[in-house]
């Protein structure tokens, strides 16, 4: 199967990059929190060491008070930066896992309407919604609710409704990640999005044995796919 068709790789590796971004945030925050109170902490106690060995009274102790207070200053900067990333950390996991959600939904779209397209010529900008895919397969013989993994994709795209009017869950709350919840939180999503995201490409690799009549097929990539959707 053409790769645009029989793979979600793309989901995949465009929000790795994000998500790679957002854990090195939270790695270089964690780091400068705890190299800033390692910096205080060994100043101190370096300072204290010389004044139990030479007595408080020496003259030098390696110590500078003007130090340490830059030193305390560092630990304040360094722990406000990290309580506001932690504040913004849910903010930035839940932009990020809607995306994911709303761009898988986008994708399949786009291969219900290029089968549609370059199998029956069906002009798809009559088909609006995913009950108007189905009756057009079933007008062909092939019945594509009946496929295992339809249900995920009619999970996905009432995930996908709700997402593109608020974070409040209505239709979605039947499904099992999001049941006793009123609204998505990055976690849920994600978790939704892992566990439905990979079967997606096996249902299309089902759905082409109906279409193209394969009783065995190991790889959705022996199989071609070529034609244009009429956006």
């Amino acid at each position: 199967m053409d790769e645009d068709l029989g793979s979600f790789s793309r989901v995949f590796s465009l929000f790795d990059l994000l998500d790679e971004y957002h854990e090195k945030q939270l790695l270089d925050n964690n780091q400068y929190k705890n190299k800033s109170e390692e910096e205080l902490s060994s100043y101190i106690t370096s300072a204290e060491t010389s004044m139990a060995k030479m007595g408080y009274y020496y003259d030098y102790h390696n110590y500078d008070p003007g130090v340490e207070r830059e030193l305390r200053l560092e630990v304040m900067a360094a722990n406000a930066q990290y309580e506001f990333f932690e504040e913004a950390r849910e903010i930035h996991s839940l932009a990020i896992v809607q995306m994911k959600i709303l761009f898988l939904y986008k994708e399949v779209e786009i291969r219900f309407k290029q089968l549609l397209s370059s199998r029956y010529n069906v002009n798809t900008k009559r088909l609006p919604n995913l009950d108007s895919w189905v009756a057009s397969f079933k007008d062909h013989s092939v019945d594509i609710a009946k496929l295992e993994g339809f249900e995920q994709i009619r999970a996905l795209k009432q995930v996908n409704n709700d997402l593109k009017h608020s974070l409040s869950i209505h239709k979605s709350r039947r499904i099992d990640e999001f049941k006793d919840k009123h609204s998505f939180d990055s976690v849920s999503l994600e978790q939704f999005f892992q566990r439905i995201s990979h079967d997606l490409e096996e249902y299309f690799c089902q759905l082409l044995k109906c279409v193209d009549g394969y009783e065995q097929l190991d790889s959705c990539n022996d199989v071609d796919i070529s034609g244009d959707i009429p956006f």
